[in-house]
C-alpha cells in the first residue's frame, strides 16, 4: 500500500511548466532528473504508528518526447516496525502520456524483500464519452472511467493554469495506473508560496521561480467517505523542481527532501 501511492508524488515532480516559457503551452515542461531522501517524520503527536522507522531514496526521471512525456522512477524504502519486523520495498514505474491527454501507457513492478508482489501493465485512453483502461497484466482487467478523467501530467498542468488565474480549489477524477483500483476523485488546494525559496541543491543553483504549495487529497471513487484515502502536501516550483514533499497515510508520515537535481537535454522535434 505504501509503495503503490508513491507514483502520485513522483509523477507530480515532473509535471510542471518551464519558468522561461508560457504556461499555456504543455510542450514547455522541462525534462529533468531528481533524487529525494525519504524519511519518516513524527507529527501531530502521532505516537501510535506501527512503523518505528522508515527511510529510503526516490529516484526520478522525466523526459519530453515530441508527442508526449515519459517517466521513469524507482523507490527503495527500508521499514522497521514496532514489533521488530523489518521489510525492504522496491517500486519501479515507467509511463508514457500523450501531450493532448488522450492516452496513458503504464508499467509497475513492486518487490517486497526481493520477491515480486505486484506487476501491472496497461493503457488508458479516451474513447467517446468515457475513459477506457485495459490491462495486459493482469490479463483481461478492464475499467470504465469518466471521460473527463485526468492523467498525472495533464492534471498538474491544469492545476497550474487555475492557480495562475487565482483559483484555490480544483476537483477532478484522476487515474495514474498505479493499481487496479478505479482511480480517485482528487481535491487540490493551491496556495502561492511567499517564503524563502530553496536556492541550491548540492552544486546545482536554482533560479528564482514562481512556487505554489499544493495539498492533494485522494478520495476513492463512488464512495461517500469524508476522510481522504491519502493526502500529499508538496511545494512545486514552476521550473519543474519539487522541493518539499509530505505524504500522509493517516498514522504514518513520510517526508521527501530534494538532494540531487539536474536538467537533461530536450528533443529536437522540428
Amino acid at each position: 500500500m505504501v509503495m503503490r501511492y508513491f507514483l502520485i508524488i513522483v509523477i507530480a515532480v515532473g509535471a510542471f511548466l518551464s519558468f522561461e516559457t508560457a504556461s499555456a503551452d504543455p510542450s514547455a515542461f522541462r525534462s529533468h532528473e531528481a533524487t529525494y531522501l525519504m524519511t519518516q517524520v513524527r507529527k501531530y503527536e502521532r505516537d501510535w504508528s506501527s512503523v518505528e522507522r522508515a527511510e529510503g531514496l526516490l529516484r526520478y526521471k522525466f523526459n519530453q518526447t515530441c508527442d508526449g512525456w515519459t517517466t521513469e522512477h524507482q523507490m527503495a524504502l527500508d521499514i522497521v516496525y514496532e514489533s521488530g519486523q523489518q521489510a525492504q520495498m522496491v517500486w519501479h514505474y515507467t509511463s508514457w502520456e500523450a501531450k493532448d491527454g488522450s492516452k496513458l501507457r503504464f508499467r509497475t513492478r513492486t518487490l517486497t524483500n526481493g520477491q515480486e508482489t505486484e506487476k501491472l501493465n496497461g493503457e488508458a485512453r479516451k474513447e467517446g464519452d468515457q475513459t477506457v483502461v485495459v490491462y495486459s497484466q493482469p490479463s483481461g482487467k478492464r475499467l470504465i472511467l469518466p471521460q473527463d478523467t485526468f492523467f498525472p501530467t495533464r492534471h498538474m498542468h491544469e492545476s497550474f493554469l487555475r492557480a495562475e488565474k487565482g483559483e484555490i480549489v480544483f476537483n477532478a477524477p484522476y487515474f495514474d495506473g498505479s493499481s487496479v483500483d478505479e482511480g480517485f476523485n482528487l481535491d487540490t488546494v493551491m496556495t502561492r508560496f511567499k517564503g524563502k525559496a530553496l536556492a541550491k541543491v548540492e552544486d546545482q543553483s536554482l533560479p528564482k521561480a514562481p512556487t505554489w504549495d499544493m495539498q492533494l487529497a485522494f478520495f476513492k471513487r463512488d464512495t461517500n467517505e469524508s476522510v481522504p484515502h491519502m493526502e500529499i502536501t508538496a511545494r512545486y516550483r514552476k521550473d519543474g523542481v519539487t522541493t518539499r514533499i509530505l505524504q500522509d497515510f493517516g498514522d504514518f508520515l513520510l517526508q521527501g527532501r530534494l538532494v540531487d537535481f539536474s536538467y537533461v537535454e530536450e528533443p529536437n522535434c522540428h
